[in-house]
């Protein structure tokens, strides 16, 4: 039970470590308000179920030991990074207020996509599921219940987390109504996105 509260502990400090998910539910959040941001929050811990089932059947395992299959993932979340912060740098720049209500179901859905494509294309995620998360296996016990019990902690974490922290960004929000923020705005995440897309494309195994 100790090894328990340590993965707990551990788990904690990875989803609270700012990534591509941290920017991608900020940027989300401020521009088109809690809704679209809890959205985003969804579609992420979406993305590390389907890891957590990728797992369990043995599939991360495969992907984690082909060289070419986990290329494909690398380069595939980089693409997509790289994609979003683009799209982030030249979207038009609205006011805040009036994006939310020209915003339909549309950006919802679509940033739910983005919560689970920025997830399930990170190969470091991947890495958690197949190398970091047997560490906490105990030999001659459930291996399956082991798995299940051990992976819904980090869905459970990061969403936690991450809904307290779309409620923190909704609250200032509003303060940041303003043209000249919103111009700054989007070009730090721009690049924020495309810095984390390469630094992902050189990254190595």
């Amino acid at each position: 039970m100790n090894h328990y509260y340590l993965f707990m502990l551990t788990t904690l400090l990875i989803a609270i470590t700012p990534g591509a998910d941290t920017v991608l539910v900020t940027k989300n959040t401020l521009a088109q308000g809690k809704r679209v941001g809890l959205k985003t929050v969804v579609g992420i811990c979406t993305g590390i179920i389907i890891h957590e089932l990728l797992a369990i059947l043995g599939l991360s395992a495969i992907i984690a030991s082909s060289v070419l299959l986990f290329e494909f993932v690398k380069y595939a979340g980089a693409a997509f990074l790289i994609y979003m912060g683009i799209s982030t740098l030249f979207s038009k720049k609205k006011n805040i207020t009036a994006h939310i209500t020209t915003s339909g179901k549309t950006s919802k859905s679509s940033s739910f996509l983005q919560g689970v494509f920025s997830n399930v294309l990170n190969p470091k995620a991947v890495i958690f599921f197949v190398s970091f998360l047997p560490q906490f296996i105990v030999r001659g016990e459930n291996t399956l219940l082991q798995m299940f019990l051990l992976g819904v902690v980090p869905v459970f974490i990061t969403l936690i987390w991450l809904v307290i922290y779309v409620y923190l960004i909704d609250y200032v929000r509003i303060w940041f109504n303003k043209p000249s923020f919103q111009s700054a705005f989007q070009r730090i995440t721009g690049f924020m996105l495309i810095t984390l897309g390469m630094k992902l494309v050189f990254e190595k195994r």
